[in-house]
């Protein structure tokens, strides 16, 4: 396979201000482990989605030789169409990414051990990340990653960006009073809700919604376990369904179907008054600046005469 060339303009372009920059920069990954990056990084090969969706809108193109296998899947990516402009997606993948001789490689933190410190042995810069749950915890993830690419002003922009668009849904929904504001739950495929400490959590207060299950103990994943009878107590205002099943095209279909048509669950405030949805994947599971994007799908889903 061909190497990818970086255009030697590029290079130059990237390289300069690099000092005023702060290069050679110091920097520790997400779980303390320290390296030095002796000039803005123009081989960058990003193995999260996250860090996908953040680079994608923040450098050129050119200087991703990689993204994550998940990129170009338009299901779960908010960047398919700009990812697919991308000569490689990769997994950790040791041997294929020493080839490519990148300068910068990010992988999740939740990610193998052992390829990881093999990188790290071969002399590769690695910045292991964790996922965003609170908009403050992706904002950090963006100034982060901003930094570390030499994109200050475009990370800035980025968060900007966001707090606009987050302000805007918060100025729609402030006026709806405590006791109007719906109760939604999402109902996962093997019987658990999001609750207290997800990402979730954090999508329905900025919606102008309150979490059904918010009241309940979560696991350290922020999930609550939900049988169909505990979900009939609940009784939601709104129920939220997988736009996405992994591994089966139709399976987030199949289980709408299952629950709209299931003779116990007709009872439902949700099901009797419509309000059972499916919320596409790439914005119900996103941790990047993407998630402003899942705040006004649900806000407008809930309260849509609040943007008319």
């Amino acid at each position: 396979m061909r190497a990818l060339v970086i255009p030697l303009f590029l290079c130059a372009a990237v390289m300069l201000g690099a000092q005023q920059n702060g290069f050679p920069l110091h920097v520790s990954d997400d779980r303390g482990a320290a390296f030095t990056l002796a000039a803005p990084p123009v081989r960058i090969i990003s193995l999260t989605l996250a860090t996908d969706e953040m680079l994608l809108g923040m450098v050129d193109p050119r200087r991703l030789l990689a993204v994550s296998i998940f990129a170009a899947d338009p299901a779960i990516s908010n960047v398919a169409d700009r990812a697919a402009a991308i000569p490689r997606r990769l997994d950790v993948n040791v041997e294929t990414i020493l080839s490519l001789r990148p300068d910068l490689v990010f992988v999740a933190d939740w990610s193998d051990a052992g390829p990881v410190r093999q990188l790290r042995d071969a002399g590769v810069p690695v910045y292991l990340i964790t996922s965003g749950v609170t908009i403050s915890a992706i904002e950090g993830k963006i100034a982060r990653v901003a930094l570390l690419t030499s994109e200050g002003s475009k990370g800035r922009e980025m968060i900007e960006a966001m707090q606009a668009r987050l302000a805007d849904v918060q100025r729609r929904v402030a006026a709806i009073p405590p006791e109007k504001r719906l109760r939604v739950i999402d109902y996962a495929t093997w019987g658990s809700a999001q609750g207290r400490g997800s990402s979730w959590d954090e999508m329905l207060d900025r919606a102008g919604l309150i979490d059904g299950v918010g009241s309940l103990a979560a696991d350290e994943w922020g999930q609550v376990p939900l049988s169909r009878e505990k979900l009939l107590q609940l009784d939601p205002d709104m129920l939220v369904l997988p736009g996405w099943v992994y591994g089966n095209a139709q399976g987030a279909a199949a289980f709408f179907s299952q629950i709209t048509g299931d003779p116990s669950l007709r009872g439902l405030r949700a099901v009797q008054t419509r309000r059972v949805y499916q919320m596409p994947e790439r914005l119900k599971s996103t941790t990047s600046q993407y998630i402003a994007s899942a705040v006004e799908w649900l806000a407008r889903t809930a309260y849509p005469e609040l943007f008319r």
